[in-house]
């Protein structure tokens, strides 16, 4: 009886911190996550790195996980409630859009993971085959499959009468229960085990082809006896490089953040769903790490791309020399409005009172003379 007690405070202590941790960190992730992304959609798509076309990819990526973003913003307002996400249509068209925004990022980074390869492993075909038109194809082709993928869970989800509360719930709709297995099983393929797998494959072999194309450099340079300039220009140096570096990252970094998700998931279909341990390390790994994933990358832009940051550099650099140059050209054209009048005003008067005096002599002239004054 005692365990049972222990246990039950237990669950009921790591429940309260559970909530806590849903109702403090996800605002918090929304809003700079949010913040981030929007930042990062500005420099990719209103600076110069717009003409590369990892830019276009990871541009998508950041809508993509704001959307996402938004979405985890709804989930969360029940908490402090404001239930607009467990309304009749609001339900089915917020998971809509979360299953789309979720499957899309994931292929997101797929996309420009193999895009990075084979800027690596054929650097001089990449101009032909690594181009911005060809990735904005390769967008919309995602975002048309995402969207098809996605449109049977407006059919899952449904809203009822939560019992007892005498409140509506968003939930799986009983009458497809079998049919959403299928689907959560196919999605986990869909999301989670082949996009894992590529990320991981593709990443491999881009470290391979890197430290490869590093040693064979290095080769030729001891061996053509370049002068000392030359032969000590670091790796991280050569543009291509430094872009392979910053999405090496921001894959990597999304696969371990997806990864354990991925492990309770696949837990999930072998052992009892009821399981507290289970409900809870899901919910865990969820509220830290995967939805963190959606939140991060303008962090990991920021550490590890150096483009990146002089393109956020001239962007807030920009806007102040702008207000700075709009106030001098108001103090310039406010000081040109005076002076101008000043002259115009020193100009015009002398003409003006000439003009009244020669006006003036005229009609004195006409005047008849008075001849007894004579």
């Amino acid at each position: 009886m005692t365990g049972n007690n222990s246990t039950i405070a237990f669950d009921r202590t790591l429940d309260n911190l559970l909530q806590n941790i849903q109702l403090y960190y996800t605002p918090i992730l929304v809003v700079l996550g949010s913040l981030g992304n929007c930042l990062s959609m500005y420099a990719f798509f209103g600076t110069n790195l717009r003409y590369s076309s990892s830019s276009i990819y990871l541009g998508a990526l950041a809508i993509s996980d704001s959307i996402f973003l938004m979405i985890v913003f709804v989930v969360w307002l029940v908490m402090v409630h404001v239930n607009l996400f467990n309304q009749y249509g609001f339900c089915q068209c917020f998971i809509y859009i979360s299953t789309i925004s979720g499957c899309l990022s994931v292929w997101l980074v797929v996309a420009f993971t193999v895009e990075r390869y084979i800027a690596v492993k054929w650097p001089l075909r990449r101009q032909f085959l690594c181009t911005v038109a060809r990735a904005k194809i390769t967008v919309m082709g995602l975002t048309a499959l995402a969207v098809v993928y996605s449109s049977p869970v407006l059919l899952f989800s449904t809203v009822r009468l939560e019992a007892g509360t005498n409140s509506n719930i968003c939930e799986l709709d009983n009458a497809w229960d079998d049919w959403a297995d299928v689907y959560n099983y196919f999605d986990t393929i869909i999301t989670f085990a082949v996009p894992l797998t590529v990320i991981v494959i593709f990443n491999i072999l881009i470290v391979r082809n890197i430290y490869k194309f590093d040693h064979v450099r290095r080769t030729l340079t001891i061996e053509s006896d370049v002068s000392s300039e030359k032969a000590h220009i670091p790796r991280d140096r050569m543009p291509q490089t430094k872009v392979t570096k910053m999405l090496l990252l921001v894959s990597t970094a999304f696969f371990c953040l997806n990864m354990p998700s991925f492990v309770l998931r696949l837990t999930a279909f072998t052992y009892d769903n009821n399981q507290l341990w289970l409900i809870y390390a899901q919910q865990m790994c969820n509220q830290l790490l995967f939805n963190t994933s959606f939140g991060i990358n303008f962090i990991l832009y920021c550490v590890s791309g150096q483009n990146f940051r002089r393109a956020m550099v001239y962007m807030f650099t920009k806007r102040s020399s702008n207000r700075r140059s709009g106030t001098l050209t108001q103090m310039t054209n406010q000081g040109k409005q005076c002076e101008l009048t000043r002259r115009y005003s020193s100009k015009k008067q002398p003409h003006f009172v000439d003009s009244v005096r020669r006006k003036y002599s005229k009609e004195t002239q006409k005047l008849p003379v008075n001849e007894e004054l004579q």
